[in-house]
């Protein structure tokens, strides 16, 4: 396959010429057997001509391009499938701000076609998204905090301004035109004393009785919950329900008469993550329960007929079993099972790290046969799309080749899928395919202008055997070379633990790569998109295997590439903080160490963090070493004093995930010991900085330079 780029020193650099619209194309879908759904996936190899003249005339990406790239998501088809709406998200460097508009582009593809901006226009802090378009195709519903609160939206396409339909008291957090268009089902978070219009206290004092009080991005929830209401066009507003707990990800039944929805309706539900599926009845107020209330389900999808719901489904929740489409009869009290015998190897997670998406997962969606589903499935740092035969027990692989296939949805007929698909070089782009496979189309280009003018590191996949055989994967980036000459490496770790890298663009890697430095971007035992034995090793065992799986990659890279042996880095976020904590005190192999929204103590952060149960699960410790005992042992700051490495710790303040603290007292116990050591707080976010809907553009600009400028002081 022959490619418009060209290549520096062995084609690992490369300058985008022109839009790769029609290269990628699909194969025609092929069965999966039952035991190879989680075989390795292909990566396109990318060939290159060689550029004779050095240096090149394109400058590699700097920090600041970060602040130029735009972020598209959320594609929507309209119902009779000619247009496809979508979000653009977008910094605005001198106000400090972010801002997203909703945009639309004809489905069909072509170089003709332009998208047109329909909301935002001239707005530089305002955000439109969560574009829906009614079921007749004449209005486009969206969410903005144009007003101050997030409300519902409607645009009409005839022409005219949008209205803003809802005027909750609380921001709304999802929502759906019900199927006649007269009405829409909205979430927004109540308690009982908002219906007295009493004042807010929380200034004053602030009571906790419940583990749930308080969530990452959120802070304290001042008691409140999701609850779902009904809103009509002009604006009236019914409370459905009045729990005290979170009820989400709601569908409509096809009739709007029932809804399907997800919540944890236990007597203590602090006291565990799991969430069933139910089902209210409008008419009569009842609710009945569709699935087990110890598992987890997620993301219901009522089929067209009426007769079922698809579903995600999770035994367990520790975050490393496989995320499963399963179906389950609405109306004769059948099991649920899953929706096609191979479907329990699925995890049809969307989220490759990237630190500019954070779209986890998707609902399921109906072909409108009522006998497929399309769903996403993560395999090999890689997301593809899937169609499951449900009625003839067939699994079908619907894209192909290298990137990551997120956000689809399926045209009201059937015939047209849309998604946001990205990759090593593209943060994302709007694509359009036929329910088939095949004419598979980038129908946008919203950063191309930049990175036609930047060089890019191609990074390559590589494998490599740990200390036990186990096969593990990463991603090399290597930056042109002199003859003879070698790079510094830095072993780059991704949080979760069960989440992964792969072929997705990371800023910071591209970064590094034009600076010299080759990056490694492992994926050690607990990563997701392996299959779930794999995921589920790093139980009872951060800080083991899964070190060893890394210091076996950082081996296998010096022994193979040209990488200086004596020049290495370390660095992560979350998870991966805590990895970069831990590593130094069992190496000191490494120069320089980088640790973001880490983890010093796995003791103190399992009581102090929003996901304290989440931690009870994956490190309560075995019959021979108890909870304690165990997180003591796998804490870096139980071994601060082994600490050789000039350490630089980045945290949110606001962080509940990992607290601030973690960093604080790892910084307080070095600082002590005249240690090299820094502690950057980052004031007024959260665990999630680096996304551009979380952190400001100057924080992120100012992390990633303080990072590059640590590498370079120290490795």
């Amino acid at each position: 396959m022959s490619l418009p780029w060209l290549g520096v020193d062995d084609g690992k650099s490369y300058t985008l010429r022109n839009s790769w619209e029609n290269e990628d194309m699909a194969t025609t879908p092929r069965p999966i057997a039952h035991d190879t759904i989680t075989a390795s996936s292909s990566t396109i190899q990318v060939p290159a001509t060689p550029v004779a003249t050095v240096p090149p005339a394109n400058p590699f990406i700097g920090v600041d391009d970060l602040l130029a790239l735009k972020v598209v998501s959320d594609p929507q088809i309209s119902s009779n499938g000619s247009l496809i709406a979508y979000t653009v998200l977008q910094c605005n460097e001198e106000a400090n701000t972010t801002s997203s508009t909703i945009w639309l582009i004809p489905s069909k593809g072509g170089k003709v076609q332009t998208p047109r901006q329909v909301t935002g226009t001239g707005m530089k802090k305002h955000h439109d998204f969560a574009p829906r378009w009614s079921p007749d195709g004449h209005f486009l519903a969206f969410l903005s905090d144009r007003n101050g609160s997030i409300q519902i939206h409607v645009l009409p396409l005839a022409g005219g301004e949008a209205q803003q339909i809802s005027s909750l008291n609380q921001d709304i957090t999802e929502y759906s035109w019900r199927p006649d268009g007269k009405a829409f089902l909205a979430h927004s978070a109540w308690k009982p004393i908002d219906d007295h219009n009493q004042p807010d206290t929380s200034t004053i004092s602030v009571m906790y009785n419940r583990l749930d009080e308080q969530w990452d991005g959120l802070g304290y929830k001042q008691g409140r919950y999701q609850q779902l209401w009904l809103i009509t066009l002009d604006g009236s507003a019914t409370r459905l329900t009045s729990e005290m707990a979170d009820i989400v990800q709601s569908c409509w039944s096809p009739d709007g008469t029932e809804i399907a929805f997800c919540a944890n309706r236990r007597s203590d539900p602090d006291l565990s993550v799991s969430k069933a599926l139910w089902v209210l009845t409008l008419a009569t107020g009842q609710m009945r329960c569709l699935t087990s209330e110890d598992e987890l389900a997620q993301m219901p999808a009522w089929s067209p007929d009426g007769q079922s719901i698809a579903y995600y489904y999770s035994i367990d929740q520790t975050e490393t079993s496989n995320i499963s489409p399963w179906v389950v009869n609405v109306h004769d009290n059948s099991a649920p099972r899953p929706a096609t015998s191979s479907a329990m190897n699925l995890t049809c997670l969307e989220l490759i790290v990237d630190e500019l998406h954070n779209s986890m997962i998707g609902h399921p969606l109906w072909f409108p046969d009522s006998h497929s589903l399309l769903v996403t499935v993560q395999e090999r740092g890689q997301v593809h799309l899937y169609q499951l035969d449900i009625e003839h027990d067939q699994t079908m692989k619907l894209t192909s080749g290298n990137g990551c296939y997120i956000n689809p949805q399926l045209s009201k007929d059937g015939q047209i899928i849309t998604m946001i698909r990205t990759d090593w070089f593209t943060p994302g782009d709007v694509w359009r395919m036929d329910s088939n496979g095949e004419n598979r189309h980038k129908l946008t280009g919203v950063n191309d202008t930049l990175l036609r003018s930047r060089q890019l590191v191609r990074p390559k996949r590589i494998t490599w055997q740990s200390f036990d055989g186990l096969e593990i994967e990463g991603w090399l980036y290597l930056p042109p070379l002199q003859q003879g000459m070698k790079a510094p490496l830095i072993l780059e770790i991704h949080g979760g633990p069960s989440l992964a890298w792969g072929d997705s663009y990371v800023h910071e890697f591209q970064i590094l790569a034009g600076k010299g430095y080759a990056v490694l971007a492992a994926n050690p035992r607990g990563s997701a998109g392996y299959g779930e034995e794999f995921c589920k090793q790093t139980l009872n065992d951060w800080g083991g295997n899964d070190f060893r799986d890394l210091m076996a990659g950082i081996d296998h890279v010096l022994a193979t590439e040209p990488v200086d042996g004596t020049c290495l880095g370390i660095g992560g976020s979350s998870y991966g903080g805590y990895m970069t904590n831990w590593a130094i005190t069992q190496t000191n192999r490494f120069k320089a160490a980088v640790s973001r929204n880490g983890i010093s103590s796995l003791f103190t952060s399992g009581l102090l963090s929003d996901q304290t149960l989440w931690f009870d699960y994956v490190m309560r410790g075995t019959g021979s070493e108890g909870g304690e005992v165990l997180q003591h042992s796998r804490s870096a700051l139980t071994f601060a004093d082994h600490i050789t490495t000039p350490l630089l710790l980045l945290h949110a303040e606001n962080d509940l995930r990992c607290p601030l603290s973690e960093s604080f007292q790892l910084f307080v116990m070095l600082r002590k010991r005249k240690h090299t050591v820094e502690l950057v707080r980052y004031p007024g976010v959260s665990h999630l900085i680096d996304l551009p809907d979380c952190g400001t553009p100057k924080q992120r600009t100012d992390r990633l330079y303080r990072t590059v400028e640590w590498f370079e002081r120290y490795v």
